[in-house]
């Protein structure tokens, strides 16, 4: 048993949390810890009221428990919080925020480095917009958009390009004249002199006009994969092309062709002046910390259980669910089963919300999903890719050496995509140095197992080792046109890699034969007779499964629709 009182400060991962642990009266001994969830990104002004308790023994159930403390497991308590409903929200690791991940290095303070989502659309994304600017967080243009065209060097088989070298002979691809164009117009191009559409007149098809399309050989091409459309009726230059210039891997693969380019079936049009794309002053971090903060600090009867894994599901003779957790320990931001001691606790719950991603819901045994084929098939309707970004800090924007105006790179090297990230107040610039997805984070995460932390590097999970900077460097000299030993010596660095548990990847496609409304209709709820619902992004529509919107656009459907019973 911890002591009555004690104040303990420790940094795990990038991110320092001051735990206040004090002992309660009223007869019974309870530790209570009070948490300042600081993530270096960010200093929350009051501190969450009873924030975090190891009293799960309680046979009292919880009017709902959410599951994962991301920002949909936060926002969720945050809408649910004035409901006069006992809400606790239990996090597998021993930090709030999942993918909305900031921090900052020890050389460079106050610039924020975000691991996972760094910006948002500020008119496509209205629910984290309006959330954001209720709950008094600060946003700011995010300059670097998705990589300025005429700011953009791409690389590729050795050749570097310009934004206008694309669809000329400078490219370094043996492509017909048919498929001699930029990448975005020959992948519009494949998609619309091969589909049969239903009405010709119309530039954009309903949901259910595509779902019926077919291509000219008769296909449904919501039954097809994107390699299988790219095999047909594109030569293999051409997917090489658009695979090695786009950035990422998604744009060819085994997922359905209706999540590849027909997102752009209307190419050619352009309605309205771009959207603002914007971040939050301090970090995307700074969400979902804030919005638990204030769920916390609206009721006593409002909970946060750090390191505990939700293990397994099971119904009650008198209603509700017992849950079962497996309690964890968080070091240097790696997170282990505890393997002594009291390392099981069970929880009553008359309500579950699961706010995790779609490979973290298929490990916990609930019979109620696993004994049903359909919930079974259309929680797997996924492909998941894996997402990383390495930062490297120098005294210097060695980068900018014969490439001022360049802000954003693109290539076929390993390192995918890189941004000038930013140069703070002492003078430190950072790069963002990889910014890649698919096998490449098993690639990076393969090297990082290698060599040791750089000076400046954060620890743990977010290391740098000096062989992930020597090979990360090898590429940007390349990229850059800069010899590798012209490069100075790095004084900092960090990295994230979604690919393991609870994650196991940052964002994900629907794989060929689902229609994805159906999916997410059934998915919000997926047992008409259970009180067990899923808030995630990983069955959002469209482009939204790639963003904190999709999140939150499912926890106010699942919210609005099941929970209007008891406010």
């Amino acid at each position: 048993m911890a002591s009555k009182e004690r104040f303990l400060e420790r940094r795990v991962g990038s991110c320092r949390m001051i735990d206040i642990l004090m002992a309660v009266t009223l007869g019974v001994t309870t530790i209570i810890a009070i948490i300042l969830i600081a993530a270096v990104t960010t200093s929350v002004a009051t501190p969450p009221k009873e924030a975090y308790t190891d009293d799960t023994s309680s046979d009292e159930c919880l009017d709902i428990a959410v599951i994962g403390g991301g920002i949909g497991g936060a926002y969720t308590g945050w809408r649910l919080r004035d409901r006069g409903l006992s809400v606790s929200v239990f996090e597998y690791s021993d930090r709030v925020g999942g993918r909305l991940f900031t921090a900052e290095l020890p050389v460079a303070p106050g610039t924020y480095l975000d691991f996972g989502g760094m910006r948002l659309k500020k008119r496509g994304h209205p629910i984290l917009t309006r959330t954001a600017t209720e709950i008094g967080l600060r946003m700011i243009p995010f300059t670097l958009r998705y990589g300025i065209p005429e700011q953009t060097i791409w690389y590729a088989r050795g050749k570097h390009m310009r934004n206008t070298d694309f669809g000329t002979s400078r490219m370094p691809y043996d492509l017909p004249p048919s498929e001699m164009k930029v990448p975005d117009v020959l992948k519009w191009n494949i998609f619309n002199k091969n589909l049969i559409f239903l009405d010709n007149s119309t530039m954009y098809p309903t949901q259910d006009d595509v779902l019926k399309m077919r291509t000219v050989d008769g296909t449904l091409l919501y039954k097809m994969s994107i390699d299988n459309v790219y095999g047909r009726f594109a030569s293999r230059e051409a997917y090489r092309y658009i695979s090695e210039t786009s950035g990422w891997a998604e744009t060819v693969g085994t997922h359905g062709a209706l999540d590849g380019p027909t997102i752009s079936l209307s190419y050619p049009v352009a309605t309205g002046p771009p959207d603002e794309v914007m971040t939050i002053d301090g970090g995307m971090g700074k969400v979902p910390l804030t919005l638990m903060e204030k769920f916390l600090n609206t009721s006593t009867s409002h909970k946060l259980h750090l390191n505990h894994q939700l293990m397994k599901i099971e119904k009650r003779q008198a209603g509700g669910y017992n849950l079962k957790f497996r309690k964890t320990q968080t070091t240097d931001g790696i997170t282990t089963p505890i393997q002594l001691g009291n390392k099981e606790v069970t929880k009553c719950a008359r309500k579950v919300v699961l706010a995790v991603p779609q490979r973290c819901i298929q490990e916990i045994d609930f019979l109620e999903f696993q004994n049903n084929p359909e919930i079974v098939r259309n929680i797997d309707s996924i492909v998941g890719y894996p997402a990383g970004r390495i930062y490297l800090a120098y005294n210097t924007t060695w980068w900018k050496t014969g490439n001022p105006g360049i802000t954003h790179t693109r290539s076929d090297l390993p390192n995918r995509q890189t941004y000038d990230w930013s140069t703070g107040t002492n003078n430190v610039s950072i790069i963002m140095a990889s910014y890649h997805n698919g096998d490449l984070a098993h690639y990076w995460r393969e090297l990082s197992q290698f060599g040791t932390p750089i000076p400046g590097s954060l620890p743990g999970v977010n290391a740098v080792t000096d062989v992930v900077k020597n090979r990360v460097e090898k590429y940007l000299s390349a990229i850059y046109n800069v010899s590798q030993s012209d490069i100075p010596e790095a004084v900092g660095g960090a990295m994230m890699l979604w690919d393991k548990y609870p994650f196991l990847a940052g964002w994900g496609d629907f794989k060929p034969g689902f229609d994805d409304r159906k999916v997410r209709e059934m998915l919000y709820k997926p047992s008409p007779s259970e009180d067990v619902y899923l808030v995630t992004n990983s069955w959002a529509k469209g482009g939204l499964r790639g963003w904190s919107e999709g999140t939150l656009m499912a926890a106010d459907v699942v919210i609005n629709r099941y929970f209007q019973d008891r406010k």
